[in-house]
Formats: C-alpha cells, structure tokens, sequence
C-alpha cells in the first residue's frame, strides 16, 4: 500500500509541476499582449540590464517579443515538459525497484563496496542506482521495454511512446546541437520525424500544447497502472 500511494504522489506532483510550466507559458504570452497594448498607447521607456549593459527601447522589446515568444518561451517550457516526464520516468522505476529489489537479483556488487556501505538499504540504492544509470543511455522505445519487463502495466500505446521518442530527440537537438536537425534526430525520432537533417527544428503552438497533453496522459496512465499494480 505505500508503493501504491507513493506512486500516486509523485503522479500527482508531476501533473502539478506540468500543469504550472504550462501555466508559465501562457500567462508570459498574455504579459507580453500586455506590453504590446502599452506601447502602442505611445508609452515610452527603457529597459537596463545592469549584468551586460544592454539598453532596449520600448521599440526594440516590441520587435523582440515575437522571438521570445514563438522560439525561447515555446523552446523553454517544451524542454521542461520533457524533463520532467524523463525525472518521472526514472523517479517511479526507483521507487518501483526499491520496493521490489528482487527483481535485480542477478546483480552483482564488489565486496570492497559493500564493506564500505552502512547497511542492506544502501546497498540496494546502490545497485538500483547502476540499474539506472544503464537504461537512462537508451532510447524511449528501451525504457518502456525495461519498464514493461519489470512491471507489466501494458501502456503506454506504441505509438505514444513513438511521440515521446520524437519530442525527446527534439529536445536533445535543442540542447545540444543548436537546434539544428541531425542524423541522430531523424534515427531518434524514426518514423515521426518531423525535420530532415540540416533543418532548423522549431516547436509550433499545436506541437507544443500536443506534447503537454501527450506526457501528461503517460504520466497518469502509467501511475494509475503502476498504483493498482503495487496493491
């Protein structure tokens, strides 16, 4: 039973956390509506960053609001939206593997490690941490085999798990490679790809809301299974 309620609170604290990153997004975009209506009333005024020294005019921020909107805002939360499904993800096998160690019986540890560890607990996180580390390097699509492997919730669908393939080798591109398509991202995304390699990957407003929707259906469906399964 406290498996099963520990899932159901991690479930709901990741629907929180989502639910306050898209509450983030629109409400800045509603804050930037606002300084456009300011500035066209004739409002006039600057804006000093005293960490670099840039000045901007009211002129110059009305000009740039566009960008930080559709490219750094719809780029910053979507990169939220996919960690936190990632720390989930991995969250809940932790919790899962804790309360069934059993399951990495196989697992083998040095003497000197276990000699300089307190007791059998650490011991396990130990090992559930290595565990970790090694189906964090794989692909979606080996992450939920793992996790079907070890708890067998039969969700989510094939081809949820194909998107949550592709937002991911999005976000990847995004973070480490400038936001520029490569090999690797076509092969990530597979059959869902949405860029060729060499293009600029972009994240529009119904991509961006889908994805949301997306991670926060696994999240549930996944914690709810997970939850009746630990009864």
């Amino acid at each position: 039973m406290a498996l099963s309620n520990d899932i159901l609170t991690l479930r709901d604290e990741v629907l929180g956390n989502l639910i306050t990153a898209h509450d983030y997004y629109v409400d800045t975009k509603a804050a930037w509506r606002i300084v456009h209506k300011v500035i066209a009333t004739g409002h006039t005024f600057t804006i000093r960053n005293t960490t670099t020294g840039t000045v901007t005019t009211q002129v110059e921020l009305g000009a740039r609001a566009r960008g930080y909107v559709s490219a750094q805002l719809a780029e910053a939360t979507f990169q939220q939206f996919v960690s936190l499904f990632e720390n989930f993800f991995f969250d809940l096998l932790r919790l899962w593997l804790t309360a069934y160690p059993q399951s990495l019986g196989r697992k083998t540890v040095d003497l000197k490690t276990i000699l300089e560890l307190p007791d059998r607990d650490a011991i396990t996180q130990l090992v559930i941490g290595k565990e970790l580390n090694e189906v964090v390097y794989g692909r979606p699509a080996e992450w939920f085999a793992y996790l079907e492997e070890k708890v067998k919730l039969g969700c989510p669908t094939p081809n949820e798990i194909e998107w949550i393939a592709e937002a991911k080798a999005s976000r990847d591109v995004l973070v480490h490679s400038k936001g520029i398509a490569n090999k690797l991202y076509v092969s990530k995304a597979g059959r869902l790809a949405r860029f060729h390699e060499g293009d600029l990957i972009n994240i529009p407003e119904h991509y961006h809301r889908e994805i949301w929707e997306l991670l926060r259906k696994v999240v549930s469906d996944v914690s709810n299974a997970a939850s009746a399964k630990a009864l």
